[in-house]
C-alpha cells in the first residue's frame, strides 16, 4: 500500500508563512496593549490602596535593594474572594510598588524574607496579561464599592477635628504653649 503525500507548492508555503507572521505580529501587539492596560490599572490600584486596605510588605522582608521601595500586597486577606484561579496559581506574593509597578515576590526563606522580586510582564510566573488585567479590574470594582464607606469615615474624622477648633486658643502659638 502506497500512501500519497501531497506536497504544498512554494507559493502555498509562502502564503502560510505570511499568515503565521501576521498572527504572531497581532499577538505581540495585543500583549503590548494588554500590558499597557495592566499598567493603568496598577496605577489606579496604587491610588486606591487605602480604600482597599492593602497591607504593606515590611521592608525587612524584601531584598536590600527592593527594601528601599514601599510595596503593598494586592492579594490575600479580604481580597481572597476576588482572586481568580490564575491569581491563586501564582507561587509567590503579588504586589504593587510605589512606582505603580506590579511585581511578584517569590522564593521565601524560612524566616519569611522574599529572596526574589520579579517585575511582572506577560507570562511571568505563569500569569498572563489577560489574567492579571481581569484581576486588577476586579480590584478596581471592589474599590468603587468600598469608596463611599471610606469617604464617610473621612468625613466623620474631619467633623471631629472641626469640632475641636472651639477649645483651641486663637492666634499663633507662642513658645510657652
Amino acid at each position: 500500500m502506497e500512501s500519497s503525500v501531497q506536497v504544498p507548492t512554494p507559493r502555498a508555503l509562502a502564503d502560510l508563512v505570511s499568515r503565521c507572521r501576521q498572527i504572531e505580529r497581532f499577538k505581540v501587539q495585543l500583549i503590548a496593549v494588554e500590558e499597557s492596560r495592566v499598567a493603568a490599572l496598577a496605577a489606579a490600584i496604587f491610588a486606591v490602596r487605602g480604600v482597599l486596605r492593602l497591607s504593606e510588605v515590611p521592608s525587612d522582608k524584601l531584598p536590600a535593594r527592593q527594601g528601599r521601595i514601599r510595596h503593598w500586597a494586592i492579594v490575600g486577606g479580604e481580597l481572597d474572594d476576588l482572586a481568580t484561579p490564575a491569581i491563586r496559581h501564582v507561587r509567590g506574593l503579588l504586589v504593587v510598588d510605589e512606582h505603580e509597578q506590579v511585581k511578584v515576590l517569590s522564593h521565601r526563606t524560612w524566616r519569611g524574607v522574599w529572596r526574589a522580586v520579579t517585575l511582572w510582564r506577560d507570562g511571568v510566573h505563569g500569569l498572563t496579561s489577560r489574567d492579571l488585567m481581569e484581576y486588577l479590574a476586579r480590584l478596581a470594582k471592589h474599590a468603587q464599592e468600598l469608596a463611599p464607606a471610606a469617604a464617610e469615615a473621612l468625613l466623620d474624622r474631619s467633623e471631629a477635628v472641626a469640632s475641636t477648633l472651639e477649645v483651641l486658643p486663637g492666634g499663633p502659638r507662642s513658645r510657652d504653649d
